[in-house]
């Protein structure tokens, strides 16, 4: 018998799955890690918890398997935008710099004023972002030189790990698009974006498409996953194109909606689409011959964990069901109060710093629990515009496969559905990111001869939502004022900076 194992490395933890030679998940194993803040706006991470939390989550996985050398293949899917300095060895030199670091904000606008409008945009797919490696390095060469001169690699954590497993540097094309260094039309690094920071491109990693060979464990990586030193590793990917895949979202008008800490969407394409009205982010599916576009509410899920630690369980710690049942109660519109998630600012589509989350139309009559039902509606709101967003850039939305935290209400799951119009796919295994690296690990090693037989075989249980035809055209009415009320807001913010 065969087996693959799919790895995923999150922002706060690792997850790693089992499957047999039939996609069927056999064992699942987690290891969570720290963010460390040592300054304000600044978040870094060691990159060697993330290599022992793949150790371990391996090493449990395959605790029952008679042989390691049963396993054929694993491959990782992986955070992106997060920067690791290596030596010439592979070590780190220092902390990652993680893609929540907020250091970089004046290199990123010192970035911008050296090129033309929408320079960065138009070729890497990506606005800059104080978070992504460009904006990062920048900072790096100004305040950290003498590490800079000790630098061999540029690495992100799918590199990282990449060369910590196999011995060599190799990223695919969905990860280091979110880097800001790679020219997304010719699938190569840059050299006129990262000149100017005096790195060189041998300092970055080999760039290859997910599913590629990597080669064959080493001895000191097969010993400590308790692997064998045959077992593949398989060129993985972007974190979000792998949940993508572990979705099946691989057809054009399929949506992923990844509802996490943050909520991501991508929209699949037959094609690179850019838009400078929403800055909706192009990019290479890790599925051949698919592109994707990718908005994001950063802080889609942290608004109801807010609501519930901050308000709701002031005095006694009140659990995620009865939230449910009671906003549920309390019918669309929560009794004309309107909640806007935007607790950082807001990207795609409005791309307003400035904003912040705000409550409308609170009065006496509310209690906590309008408030949750508020700040649910006001997330899928959100959403919405972001869909609308695609659908300007003429990227037609036909289905919402829906994966992460929020699966587990279907109340919240259902209002997607109705507030969007569209019908949701609804996936029972939250881990998709891992399911699509398994399914990367089983067609890189030729079980499968291609990413659909092996999509269908990985196929995770799921059910469908349809829209409520009544709730639909209710929410029609409520979403004109959440809009409506956005743009005052945005004049409110923008006055109090002014």
């Amino acid at each position: 018998m065969e087996y693959f194992i799919g790895i995923d490395v999150g922002t706060t933890g690792t997850k790693a799955l089992l499957f047999d030679a039939h996609g069927e998940i056999l064992h699942r194993a987690y290891r969570s890690y720290p963010l460390m803040n040592p300054a304000p706006e600044q978040t870094e991470q060691n990159p060697m918890d993330w290599y022992q939390a793949v150790c371990l989550t391996v090493k449990e996985c395959t605790t029952k398997l008679e042989e390691p050398s049963q396993v054929t293949a694993l491959s990782i899917s992986a955070q992106g935008g997060t920067l690791v300095l290596c030596d010439e060895s592979g070590r780190p030199i220092r902390n990652a710099i993680s893609w929540l670091d907020r250091r970089a904000k004046k290199e990123s606008e010192e970035l911008c004023q050296a090129k033309e409008e929408d320079y960065y945009y138009l070729h890497t797919g990506w606005r800059v972002n104080h978070g992504y490696h460009l904006a990062e390095i920048k900072w790096l060469v100004k305040h950290e030189p003498e590490l800079i001169k000790q630098t061999r690699f540029f690495l992100s954590p799918l590199d990282f790990l990449n060369l910590k497993l196999s011995g060599e540097a190799v990223s695919d094309y969905t990860n280091v698009a979110i880097t800001n260094l790679e020219d997304i039309r010719k699938r190569n690094w840059e050299k006129s974006i990262f000149d100017d920071l005096g790195i060189k491109e041998k300092q970055l990693p080999r760039l290859a498409p997910a599913g590629t060979v990597i080669g064959t464990l080493t001895k000191k990586a097969a010993s400590e996953l308790n692997l064998s030193e045959r077992t593949l590793l398989i060129n993985g990917g972007y974190d979000q194109y792998c949940a993508a895949c572990g979705l099946g979202a691989v057809s054009k008008g399929d949506v992923m909606l990844s509802t996490g800490t943050a909520w991501v969407l991508i929209g699949i394409t037959d094609q690179l689409v850019f838009d400078r009205n929403s800055y909706i982010a192009p990019g290479l599916h890790v599925v051949p011959n698919r592109y994707g576009v990718m908005a994001s509410l950063e802080t889609g899920g942290v608004s109801l964990e807010w609501i519930r630690n901050k308000i709701l369980s002031i005095h006694s710690h009140i659990h995620y069901n009865e939230i449910n049942r009671q906003a549920e109660a309390r019918g669309e519109g929560a009794n004309g109060l309107l909640f806007y998630p935007y607790f950082a600012g807001s990207t795609c589509p409005t791309w307003d710093s400035n904003l912040k989350s705000s409550f409308l139309g609170l009065t006496l009559y509310h209690d906590g629990y309008d408030m949750a039902r508020a700040v649910m509606e006001g997330v899928v709101y959100a959403v919405d515009g972001i869909l609308q967003a695609f659908e300007k850039a003429k990227i037609k939305s036909e289905k919402i496969k829906m994966t992460g935290g929020a699966t587990k209400s279907p109340f919240w799951s259902q209002m997607i559905s109705d507030i969007t119009g569209i019908p949701v796919e609804l996936y029972h295994e939250a881990d998709s990111a891992a399911i699509g690296a398994g399914i990367i690990a089983a067609v890189g090693s030729k079980k499968f001869e291609d990413f659909s037989a092996a999509i269908t075989a990985f196929k995770q249980d799921s059910h469908m939502l349809f829209p409520d035809e009544e709730k639909k055209r209710k929410y029609q009415v409520i979403k004109k004022r959440y809009w409506d009320g956005l743009q005052f807001l945005r004049g409110f913010y923008r006055e109090e900076v002014e």
